[in-house]
């Protein structure tokens, strides 16, 4: 620093090149407090589940979790119309208790012993009967013939330890540990509590390992018809293997979920499942590139991804480009829930207005005060064709939701568990949520399927 008697011995061109080295340093101070003030800004704009692919658990505190879907502008509950469900009775029940008035009458004294009554109100009590579990014991005999012949029984091929568990129990345990994400600790308390069966923990692993073999049939099956369907949707999700991280994938459609858990997020993975991709189907997917490389007939980009991106995009920058883009994909969304099986194949001047407002936006120029947006933007140039295919074919949605519901499983199930202790275990998962998961969008009880199932391979 100069002190004001410095400053009055310098010469006047002296003074003028210190004021233009402050001025400079000025300039550049200003400039680095443009930049900082910009980093601030977009640190203090994070990223979570309503803006971003971000789940939900990584979301601030802070942070109330919107959904893309608009109000509609109706009361909450039950609409007019809804049919509600309530307790009815049977027309047959198991048991009838009949409750008689006193045989004297309280007022005169008379007895009555063979007078007819009416039935004047009945109720019904809905209750389940105590669970035993039944043990069965097979029993082989020996015969001697007069020949001299030593004949003897078999047990059945199912039966093949000297004391084992049924396929309802082996079933009941499945459901348990898969659909109800039950972990093995508080599985082995459950089943001890309401059937009186004590099994330890890897015992548990063994019945669940048991299901899963005999329910292999059925997970190739459920295999085969995702890969011959017309609409799949796919997606991945991180997960834990004895403490490593893994990755579980799901392939599915409106009757089939196919999941499978294996180390790698690349698309290694789906070209060792899948080899020939999905040579009949339109594939909708988000933005992995793994994803995008999947073989398919066509290619639809999940639009939820989209429109979480750009809300981002608008709370950041603000910017008019973001917001036309975001309405425009809504429109698309509302033709979608407009259009009529008819419609797909016929010329469509609103969907064709979509298309042609589309590629005026991607090709629009942006600002350099939006450097986050421009690789967005060179993404929908590059994927044109894959934003809209859900407007020319009715059976292709919008967006991967399906996939999502089954990918969340999977996190729900170690949430309440924790990571899988094996890699085996993790595929007995696999296996038997896909039969659960497609049992249940077919239409169909779990329970009583798997049962059905082990007792029809047995």
């Amino acid at each position: 620093m100069f002190s004001k008697e410095d400053l009055h011995k310098r010469s006047k061109d002296e003074l003028v090149d210190m004021v233009y080295d402050l001025l400079i340093s000025v300039d550049k101070l200003t400039d680095e407090v443009k930049v900082l003030k910009e980093e601030i800004r977009v640190l203090k704009t994070t990223k979570n589940s309503g803006n971003s692919s971000l789940p939900p658990s990584h979301n601030l505190f802070k942070f109330k979790n919107q959904s893309l879907r608009e109000k509609s502008g109706k009361k909450s509950g039950g609409q007019p119309g809804h049919k509600g469900e309530t307790l009815l009775m049977v027309a047959n029940p198991d048991a009838t208790i009949e409750h008689w008035p006193e045989r004297q009458c309280p007022q005169c004294g008379k007895f009555h012993n063979n007078e007819q009554g009416h039935v004047i109100g009945k109720r019904q009590v809905i209750d389940i009967p105590v669970i035993k579990a039944i043990v069965t014991e097979h029993q082989i005999f020996q015969t001697t013939c007069n020949c001299g012949y030593i004949g003897s029984g078999y047990f059945p091929v199912a039966v093949s330890a000297p004391v084992q568990y049924g396929n309802n129990l082996v079933a009941l345990t499945a459901y348990l540990s898969t659909r109800q994400y039950v972990p093995y600790f508080r599985l082995s308390e459950l089943i001890a509590s309401i059937t009186n069966v004590s099994m330890s923990q890897g015992t548990i692993f063994n019945l669940l390992n048991r299901a899963a073999n005999m329910l292999l049939p059925v997970y190739k099956a459920i295999k085969l018809e995702v890969e011959n369907a017309v609409t799949v949707g796919g997606d991945e999700t991180g997960s834990k293997v004895k403490s490593k991280n893994y990755w579980a994938w799901t392939w599915q459609t409106l009757f089939a979920t196919y999941i499978v858990i294996t180390k790698s997020r690349g698309f290694i993975t789906i070209k060792n499942i899948f080899p020939n991709g999905f040579p009949n189907a339109t594939y909708v997917s988000d933005s992995l590139s793994a994803q995008l490389k999947t073989f398919a007939s066509r290619h639809q980009l999940c639009l939820a991804h989209l429109l979480r991106e750009l809300n981002y995009f608008v709370e950041l920058y603000n910017h008019s480009w973001a917001l036309d883009m975001k309405n425009l994909l809504k429109r698309a969304i509302i033709l979608k829930n407009t259009m009529t099986p008819e419609q797909y194949a016929l010329p469509l001047e609103e969907r064709n207005k979509i298309l042609a407002e589309f590629e005026a936006l991607v090709k629009k120029p942006l600002p350099e005060g939006v450097p986050k947006m421009l690789p967005f933007q060179k993404r929908l140039q590059k994927r044109h064709n894959q934003i809209f295919t859900f407007l020319f074919f009715p059976e292709v949605p919008y967006d991967n939701n399906g996939s999502e519901r089954a990918i969340r499983n999977i996190k729900v199930k170690q949430k309440v568990s924790g990571s899988f202790r094996s890699e085996r275990g993790a595929e007995i998962f696999a296996i038997l949520r896909s039969v659960v998961d497609t049992v249940i969008k077919k239409g169909g009880n779990p329970y009583e399927s798997i049962c059905f199932t082990l007792n029809l391979y047995d």
